[in-house]
């Protein structure tokens, strides 16, 4: 049987992307709920939405509720004995699609931001240059920790459930 140590070195990183998808999954039900203060971090077309009271808004807020909160559970999956009532293949599937699509999409954002800032390329006129810092410092790089703590917790979870022989 495993240590209380061992098991926390098998577990920590489903755990961890369990409360970082969690913490922002909170922040946007408070969006979804009709809270404001923050979206013009965001900005764009989302903040946009939210101040003219569109209800194209809500609706993003809640998609993205319903994602991180499934993405939450994912990572519980994968930590949790109840998580072996699914098949192996498909927890460890939808671990490493997940971990693609967070460090795909927030990497390749991240790296273009920091591209415009080094001046490397130039940034869109009219460019929402508070919104864009705050991409580049939390929303964007949220995603990239996110996967790198998912794919860490599927490779544990991959180790702690290969087939033996």
């Amino acid at each position: 049987m495993d240590s209380a140590r061992e098991q926390r070195e098998k577990t920590w990183a489903g755990w961890a992307a369990f409360y970082w998808a969690g913490a922002f999954a909170l922040v946007s039900l408070y969006w979804a709920l009709g809270g404001e203060v923050g979206i013009d971090t965001v900005g764009g077309t989302i903040a946009d939405l939210v101040r003219r009271g569109d209800s194209a808004a809500s609706l993003l807020a809640w998609g993205a509720v319903v994602v991180k909160v499934a993405g939450m559970a994912l990572a519980l999956a994968l930590v949790q004995r109840w998580g072996r009532v699914f098949p192996r293949w498909l927890l460890l599937a939808g671990g490493w699609a997940g971990t693609v699509l967070l460090i795909g999409y927030g990497g390749t954002i991240v790296v273009t931001e920091a591209l415009v800032v080094v001046g490397v390329i130039d940034a869109p006129p009219g460019t929402d240059w508070y919104a864009f810092y705050w991409h580049l410092f939390l929303w964007d790089p949220y995603f990239v920790l996110w996967g790198v703590l998912l794919g860490v917790a599927t490779a544990h979870f991959a180790r702690a459930t290969r087939p033996i022989g």
